[in-house]
């Protein structure tokens, strides 16, 4: 698999046709604008400035936003083409012309929602006085008498009889833990009294001026006042209401087409000018040269030139993966890792064939994965496209590894008759009794595709003239060779009993491969001496540090062989634990009546798919990562963004 080509692109054009030109880059949906005036420019570009002008359109998108939430109106995208508002100040007299409308409304709703906020709050504050019969504002406006109403402590009540002070406390109610009332004290003494009941937790209540009468009274008032402004209320918002449903369209089409012309005003802080002229560059897909080129038809004053992706040092070229119908469902697991360079590998194949190879290996069962191949066609049209893709392909792959184990919804013996009716004798290949058979070859797996990522970053080191990354790397034909040697020399010994591992062999093919990964940079520095750069730290290292870092880093090295080859291990393991949670099931549908057998085995099935389904796939995810893509691949390519005015009601 590719990646797709693209094309630079250079657009210079009058300054009055700006936004025409911008307007066609987002109609387009495949032109990526880069800063017109790179950090590096050199002395002619520099003469190039970036516009930065304030968005006349901001101020706008956030009046009709605030509208629209007023009015409670869900802004979504709509068809803007019979709006006429153009320039900001048209959108600023739109929501100006708005607002005026609605202020009458919206001010008698706001202060009738204040006066019943206020006078809910004072019905909260005079719940606990009941008993109070004398008038509030007769209490408050004594003379001569300081008076404090509030709540205390239950503990602090008790203490009220050791103070010998010229006050006295009126409960009115208690619950678990106060004691409402007030107290009253002469004016003169009120700093002394405040104080004592502050050093005893008494928290006052303040009673708003608005409350008259007692008790009984007040709260009688304060409930007739806020039935009333309810009603003010719900008249207002009854005419907010009226006003959306009728202006409610008018609205949506503005916000969209504000929101379009707002994102594209934004673009320009990427666009240069030099005086009368303005200076667009970015990528396009080389496919779409003709159609981006028939937009600027009939603009004399847009001038386009198209070169190679690499002409601008600047701007570095974004990645589309090429993929086929069959390959493309597994780019998001690439994407996840991170985009290859544009001039790199596009490892997407390579990943769909081992993913899928090694998820039917791990979760083979015929009846299963054609329940997963159902789902993925249902998830596919419904809910994700490429992530339905996987499971279509890997329910396939699950299928034809179940059809190989005898296995369908965890009957191990149903597919026998069919194996030995058409002559094969090694189907199917029963998971419990070929145990070791399977996890050699979970191994071997491992081995064979650590081998090929191997060979991939050799390919790769050649095609970027890196001669220590393809000849003399962990990962190059110095590891290739090493790797190799040694996994086949044990296969041969341990199950061939095949003595292969003689002195030339182990000379040969492991101790200088060793050393040449042991001495990569030297090694590397020898071959392209003239190319060659040595790092400030390789430049100043001496000869005892070099030993060190090198023998550590080796060890690293042969562990990491190790452990990698060791990690395939999980592969073969998977199919027994597959094939063992059936048997699980299985066990417990004998345990149990006819009647609930067909229960359990739906039920044992659903609940197998669901938590051995995510962990295979969570680590197959893994091993190839970290055991096959941290081999060879360099996620650290530039993702193609084309420019598009898109609708939104964030407000930055």
């Amino acid at each position: 698999m590719a990646i797709e080509k693209m094309e630079f692109v250079s657009v210079t054009a009058a300054r009055d046709k700006l936004d025409t030109v911008l307007e066609k880059c987002c109609r387009s949906g495949c032109f990526q604008i880069e800063s017109a005036i790179s950090s590096n420019a050199g002395g002619g570009e520099r003469a190039l400035q970036l516009l930065n002008d304030k968005n006349p359109y901001d101020v706008p998108f956030k009046g009709l936003s605030s509208i629209a939430i007023e009015l409670d109106i869900q802004l979504r995208e709509t068809n803007f083409d019979c709006c006429e508002l153009e320039s900001g100040a048209d959108f600023a007299g739109f929501c100006d012309s708005l607002e005026e409308q609605l202020a009458e409304a919206s001010a008698e709703k706001q202060s009738a929602l204040d006066l019943i906020s206020q006078r809910r709050a004072a019905l909260i504050q005079i719940t606990h006085l009941h008993g109070l019969n004398e008038q509030f504002d007769r209490i408050f406006n004594c003379r001569h008498v300081h008076v404090r109403v509030g709540k205390l402590p239950l503990e602090s009540h008790r203490k009220l009889e050791y103070y010998d002070q010229n006050f006295f406390f009126v409960p009115f109610e208690r619950d678990r833990n106060y004691c409402w009332g007030m107290y009253f004290c002469p004016k003169n003494d009120k700093e002394i009294v405040d104080d004592i009941f502050t050093s005893l937790y008494f928290e006052q209540v303040h009673i708003p001026d608005f409350v008259r009468g007692n008790t009984e009274e007040a709260f009688k008032l304060l409930e007739a006042e806020i039935a009333e402004e309810e009603k003010l209320a719900e008249a207002a918002d009854r005419e907010l209401k009226d006003f959306a449903r009728v202006h409610e369209q008018e609205i949506q089409r503005a916000f969209s087409k504000l929101c379009h012309k707002r994102a594209v005003f934004e673009l320009r802080r990427k666009v240069g000018v030099l005086r009368d002229k303005v200076f667009i560059k970015g990528f396009i897909p080389k496919k779409q040269h003709k159609e981006f080129e028939k937009l600027f038809e009939g603009c004399p004053e847009v001038s386009l030139t198209f070169m190679p992706p690499d002409a601008d040092s600047s701007c570095t070229p974004p990645t589309v993966l090429k993929n086929t119908f069959l390959t493309r469902p597994y780019s998001m697991l690439v994407e996840m890792y991170g985009l290859p360079d544009y001039t790199g590998y596009n490892p997407t194949a390579f990943v769909a064939l081992t993913y899928t190879l090694m998820f039917g290996i791990m979760f083979g069962d015929l009846g299963q994965g054609f329940i997963i191949f159902l789902l993925g066609l249902i998830i596919g049209k419904k809910v994700h496209k490429n992530f339905g893709g996987m499971m279509t392909r890997c329910g396939v792959s699950s299928m034809i590894f179940g059809t190989v184990y005898g296995s369908v919804f965890g009957y191990e013996d149903l597919l026998d008759p069919v194996f030995e009716g058409i002559g094969i004798d090694l189907l199917p290949l029963h998971p419990f009794r070929n145990t070791s058979f399977i996890l050699l070859t979970a191994v071997g797996l491992g081995v064979a595709l650590i081998l090929i990522s191997m060979i991939l970053n050799i390919v790769i080191g050649f095609r970027e003239g890196d001669i220590e990354k393809a000849v003399f790397s962990n990962n190059g034909i110095a590891g290739l060779v090493f790797y190799g040697s040694i996994a086949a020399g044990v296969a041969a010994t341990m199950l061939f009993d095949v003595k292969i591992m003689s002195a030339p062999f182990v000379i040969m093919l492991i101790v200088i491969p060793a050393v040449c990964i042991f001495c990569k940079v030297p090694f590397a520095a020898v071959v392209k001496y003239k190319e060659f750069r040595l790092s400030d730290e390789e430049e100043h290292m001496t000869v005892g540090n070099f030993i060190v870092e090198n023998f550590f880093e080796m060890f690293e090295y042969v562990l990491s062989y190790v452990s990698n080859t060791m990690s395939f291990l999980r592969v073969g393991g998977f199919v027994l634990s597959h094939a063992g949670m059936m048997l699980v099931v299985s066990t417990l549908m004998n345990m149990v009546g006819s009647g609930a057998r067909p229960f359990v085995l739906v039920i044992g099935n659903a609940f197998v798919m669901v938590m051995e389904g995510m962990i295979v796939a969570i680590q197959i995810i893994r091993l190839e990562f970290y055991e096959i893509f941290s081999r060879f691949y360099s996620g650290n390519g530039k993702p193609f963004e084309p420019v598009k005015a898109g609708f939104s009601t964030e407000i930055e």
